[in-house]
């Protein structure tokens, strides 16, 4: 699975790693220039070049190798012609290239916006990935891009959440306003309120309850 990510500052080939690895995923790399190809379609995208294109995984530390994250090394088909150019005394990083769109390269840059060309975008890979909802898309992308499907903040689609059935009012708590709809159906067979369906409303279900609060 890959995946273009755009933020909306500019950052740093290292916070683009790290917010890979939050998603369970790595920048991307291309073994091949099939592979190369298909990282430029997914560039194709509105913010992915304002002013660099997306880091990639290639990095190489002062004095050391191109290497891919996973420590295989860099293969020469993708350079942009006349690269690498930066020193190898500083650290660098690979970066798709083209300001006004993706060429199917790549070129060094320092790893810092501060330092050299910035970008605001990265290209993902997972191997694997949680999709519950089988949609080809990660469960924590698709968060990320709207938290609102995450409304309980438990780290999955509430889509693919089975309804807690203490949760009688069914907002996404348990709170104050589930306990009052018990205590009001206290020792009645109220089913909208028998949480452990025995047929009457009482300890039992009030224990459940108060076990799974969330409040406030």
């Amino acid at each position: 699975m890959r995946a273009l990510v755009v933020v909306e500052h500019a950052w740093s080939w290292h916070d683009a790693s790290a917010l890979a690895l939050q998603f369970g995923a790595s920048l991307a790399r291309a073994d091949s220039p099939a592979e190369l190809t298909f990282l430029e379609y997914l560039s194709d995208h509105p913010g992915a070049f304002d002013c660099g294109g997306p880091w990639l995984g290639g990095f190489r530390a002062p004095q050391g190798a191109w290497l891919w994250n996973d420590g295989l090394p860099v293969q020469s088909f993708g350079w942009k012609p006349f690269r690498p150019a930066q020193s190898i005394v500083f650290e660098s990083a690979l970066m798709m290239s083209g300001i006004d769109g993706p060429d199917g390269r790549w070129l060094d840059a320092f790893t810092d916006p501060d330092a050299g060309v910035s970008t605001r975008s990265a290209l993902l890979a997972w191997t694997t990935f949680d999709d519950c909802d089988g949609d080809d898309v990660p469960d924590v992308l698709e968060i990320a891009a709207n938290p609102a499907l995450d409304g309980n903040h438990d780290g999955r689609l509430d889509s693919c959440t089975p309804p807690n059935p203490a949760d009688l009012n069914g907002d996404g708590r348990i709170d104050a306003a589930d306990l009052a709809a018990l205590l009001n159906a206290w020792g009645t067979p109220d089913a909208s309120a028998d949480i452990d369906r025995d047929g009457s409303v009482g300890a039992t279900d009030l224990t459940i309850l108060l076990n799974a609060w969330t409040g406030p």
